[in-house]
């Protein structure tokens, strides 16, 4: 009883001069932090240090200035204002580091206000929904004051302190800080669903803050074994829990792991007294090591601009400071280093008035670069996925381009040519009146072969250039006499390039891939060309001699049929020769009646759809 004391009574027991802790997130303890604000003219000379603070509490007045200064090791919305204005201090730095910062005193914690759940009969108390920094804070404050609430749930993990180490208690009982992500526009959605493709079955998941990581969550419910392992999460992984596609069977951590959680009650009351979910502390959670423990570690947070190059900043604009480093490069490195890891960063390709491009030829001066262009394995917009990793300037150039909004990408293109970063003759895909073609998602398909290997059939880009290249350097003689009726011996870059960057409508390229995008190679491509004078299309096509006889032309043709027939083509035309038996077998196969005119050693085809 003597540790009791009202919530008045802390501006007696912080001294000038002190440096005081604010619980993170969602565990603010309110009652006590409000007393900061109500008489901030008595803590003279005191820093206030914050990781993540939501509350409303107003600690800047110009009318009434404090006496105190802040120092934010991540900037949140109440903060932001004061950092940029010079009346706050900010730190960047990685969750990782903040442990090893407090436990060398090097940022010693003097007070630190945190707010925990009632005693147990055994004497401990939970941090519950917070263990993040503030499991290292309360073993390294000198005065440890809490707001004892008996809402704070108990979570199972490393959340536990002894209630008499505990310096000085406020007991109040009150509901906690709520926190939840606006509804997902359209944009967000299409991100997250580009995000959820890369995310494979028996993956480990971690979601940085954002409203974009955590719609990818909405879009796991045809994953199954998925495991989670992330220093937040918010309530949508309730459903994922429950309908059996987050079971953490087969990860090396039995149960969902996590450092602190932001959301609603309903989340709050999950957690509680919940053993499949563990509470650690960042020094767990954020480490390096664990992180690439995992199994198929998939990473997927959050950026404010990226440069054509893969420099990602996702704590400022300009100069203007507006976020944190946080867990992003924690878990970019972590994810990269584990077996079957993916670090996904996401953003919208443009801004919310949609005047500016978030890919960028540079990044603004001041931006931070939280990530640097090594690091960086995938980029997603709503536009689609890049990925940068192991690629050259060039390449990772056209892969940002591509995700880029197309209303930029022409002037993105320019600034690379300028920057000497693309080819002073690279083409984008565009109409003959200029307008840049946007990627047509819509005709991608996924075909087994008959030994079961996957191929993955999508329009050309023009990313694809060096992956047409080396196919066609990888046929034989034979192959390329095949093809090209000749025995064709270099595929230039200019003479390449055309084939990747077509308008989809006059010139449609189809291609099969094999592998990840790690490790992908075109191995089947066909094609059309239309004759506008006649509304008919000539085709070729091309399979590599490891996928020949599993079904790849026949499949690569009748799509290109339905694509042609949409768009108002009559029928196909082109050439192959005598020798050529299993082309000649595909054709003859088709419904339609083909018509054959024999021209030395070749024949020449022609079909309609109509008959």
């Amino acid at each position: 009883m003597n540790k009791e004391i009202s919530p008045a009574d802390i501006s007696k027991i912080i001294q000038p001069g002190s440096r005081i802790f604010i619980g993170t997130g969602c565990s603010e303890p309110t009652i006590l932090t409000g007393q900061l604000v109500m008489k901030k003219h008595y803590f003279a000379d005191c820093e206030i240090v914050h990781f993540l603070t939501l509350s409303d509490n107003n600690f800047f007045d110009q009318l009434e200035p404090s006496l105190f200064r802040h120092q934010a090791l991540f900037v949140g919305q109440s903060i932001r204002q004061a950092v940029n204005e010079g009346k706050a201090d900010y730190i960047p730095i990685s969750l990782s580091d903040i442990p090893k910062l407090f436990r060398s005193g090097r940022l010693r914690i003097d007070v630190a206000l945190l707010q925990v759940s009632p005693p147990g009969r055994f004497g401990f108390c939970s941090l519950g929904i917070d263990v993040d920094i503030n499991r290292t804070v309360f073993d390294c404050a000198k005065i440890v004051i809490a707001q004892v609430n008996p809402r704070m749930p108990r979570t199972s993990g490393d959340s536990f302190v002894r209630f008499a180490d505990i310096d000085y208690y406020v007991r109040h009982e009150a509901p906690l800080l709520e926190f939840q992500y606006p509804p997902p526009d359209e944009v967000t959605e299409k991100i997250g669903r580009y995000c959820a493709r890369l995310i494979e079955n028996g993956s480990t998941l971690q979601f940085g803050i954002g409203a974009i990581p955590n719609s990818v969550l909405c879009h796991l419910t045809d994953k199954s074994e998925l495991a989670i392992f992330s220093e937040v999460i918010s309530d949508s992984v309730i459903d994922l829990i429950e309908s059996g596609n987050v079971n953490c069977r087969n990860n090396i951590h039995p149960h969902v792991m996590t450092s602190f959680v932001m959301g609603t009650k309903k989340l709050y009351d999950y957690v509680h007294e919940n053993p499949f979910i563990e509470f650690h502390p960042t020094s767990l959670i954020n480490n390096l090591t664990n992180i690439a423990r995992n199994n198929k570690m998939v990473s997927i947070n959050a950026a404010l601009s990226v440069s054509l190059t893969g420099q990602v900043n996702s704590d400022s604009i300009g100069t203007n400071f507006y976020s944190g480093v946080g867990g992003q490069l924690d878990f970019t490195r972590g994810a990269a280093l584990s077996e079957g890891g993916k670090p996904i960063i996401c953003l919208p390709s443009v801004t919310h008035d949609g005047e500016t491009s978030r890919i960028v030829a540079t990044l603004e001066p001041g931006s931070g670069v939280v990530v640097p262009r090594s690091d960086v394995h995938y980029v997603v917009t709503e536009w689609g996925v890049a990925f940068l990793h192991g690629k050259s300037i060039r390449e990772r150039v056209m892969q940002m381009i591509g995700i880029a909004h197309p209303k930029f990408r022409k002037s993105l293109l320019e600034e690379a040519k300028k920057l000497h970063f693309a080819y002073e003759d690279q083409l984008l895909p565009q109409t003959r009146d200029g307008v840049v073609v946007v990627y047509p998602e819509r005709y991608e398909w996924h075909f087994t072969t008959r030994d079961n290997r996957c191929v993955f059939f999508r329009p050309v880009k023009p990313t694809d250039e060096r992956m047409l290249q080396e196919l066609y350097y990888e046929l034989d003689q034979e192959d390329r006499k095949l093809r090209f009726f000749s025995l064709k011996s270099t595929f230039s870059h200019g003479e390449t390039q055309s084939t990747v960057n077509v308008d989809y409508e006059s010139v449609f390229v189809l291609v099969g891939l094999a592998g990840d995008a790690e490790q992908q190679k075109i191995v089947s491509i066909g094609s059309y060309y239309l004759d506008r004078s006649l509304n008919r299309a000539e085709v070729a096509f091309t399979v590599t001699r490891e996928y020949r006889r599993q079904g790849l032309t026949r499949f690569s043709l009748s799509k290109l049929i339905d694509v042609a027939r949409e768009k108002g083509i009559t029928g196909f035309t082109g050439e192959v020769l005598r020798i050529n038996d299993a082309m000649l077998h595909v054709l003859k196969s088709l419904p339609y009646k083909i018509y054959f005119e024999s021209e030395e050693d070749y024949l020449l085809f022609k079909f309609t759809f109509d008959n």
